[in-house]
């Protein structure tokens, strides 16, 4: 088994939350389509954005859907995750293993706030991964 590069797990972790945030975009449009759905596409998105973060970092995090742990390593490396935490936790409920528990009574998601949350949440991440002293055009416009 060879052994994981947290920092390329970043880039594919960060491409695989903008197609969940997207999907949570476009689903929460709709209806028809339950909150548990939008409310997983949401979950995936910021589990898979804090994951990104750490990665980028060089530190290899755990599989786990947990938000509550991985907000706190994402606080232990960047010093801050600037959103308020319990809402931010709360999409676990929607994490995969709960999405088979027949007996979920979770209150209505409001999606338009659960959209912003994801937006402001993406915006953020793609802050911590492309941070303004790392920008390519930056760096070539130094060099020139």
């Amino acid at each position: 088994m060879s052994e994981r590069e947290p920092k390329a797990e970043a880039v594919v972790l960060a491409h695989k939350a903008e197609d969940d945030a997207k999907a949570m975009q476009w689903l929460a449009s709709e209806s028809e389509i339950s909150d548990e759905i939008v409310g997983f596409h949401a979950q995936q998105a910021v589990e898979k954005w804090l994951k990104a973060v750490l990665g980028s970092r060089g530190i290899q995090f755990e599989y786990t859907h947990d938000l509550h742990r991985l907000i706190a390593e994402v606080n232990a490396a960047v010093g801050e995750f600037p959103f308020d935490i319990a809402e931010v936790i709360a999409l676990t409920e929607h994490a995969v293993p709960l999405r088979y528990d027949e007996l979920l009574d979770t209150e209505p998601l409001d999606r338009e706030a659960t959209v912003a949350l994801v937006d402001e949440v993406s915006e953020w991440a793609q802050a911590e991964l492309h941070p303004p002293d790392d920008d390519p055009e930056t760096d070539q416009q130094t060099n020139q």
